[in-house]
């Protein structure tokens, strides 16, 4: 006799094989077949509930991006000295990117293709709080002398982009 399974098994465990299909194989050498035997569904179950590869795999950046946002804002919002601040913004880099490596070159992908739906969706998440989180943190550290006045988005965009670096 078959096994029944819930509409939230069957589709949770299609993310879950998604997700390690994408981080092991990368979005592009992943097909909506591999993730349906890797589930233990078929192509048919896929498209019904998630529609394509693409929405998958945007449901799982969007979940990354969650955890990250919710990471740094924490961080920023703590009390630690400014260099240990840094240090530990960089360190979610460093945890969450071993989880989600497709993630930047989503991002990119993105970019390329739909730059306007790439900002949509970051703005949605409001990442303008975790700027003023910095912000109010560097403008601290240049009244004191402690760091050259240099702007902020450049600021966090090389402490972005020298954090994913290493990963690719």
């Amino acid at each position: 006799m078959r096994k029944r399974y819930s509409k939230s098994d069957v589709s949770d465990r299609i993310l879950h094989a998604a997700r390690e299909l994408f981080i092991t194989k990368g979005y592009m050498s992943t097909s909506i077949r591999d993730i349906a035997t890797a589930a233990g569904s078929n192509v048919a179950h896929i498209k019904y509930y998630f529609e394509s590869k693409a929405n998958l795999f945007e449901i799982i950046f969007d979940e990354a991006f969650d955890i990250f946002i919710k990471h740094v804002h924490s961080t920023f919002s703590s009390d630690l000295p400014f260099l240990e601040m840094v240090e530990e913004w960089i360190n979610i880099y460093f945890k969450i990117l071993p989880e989600y490596p497709q993630i930047p070159m989503f991002m990119l992908s993105e970019l390329t293709r739909s730059p306007e739906t790439l900002v949509k969706k970051i703005v949605e998440k409001n990442p303008q709080r975790i700027f003023d989180k910095l912000s109010q943190r560097m403008d601290k550290e240049i009244e004191a002398g402690r760091i050259k006045d240099i702007p902020v988005v450049d600021f966090g965009m090389n402490v972005l982009a020298l954090s994913v670096f290493p990963f690719y």
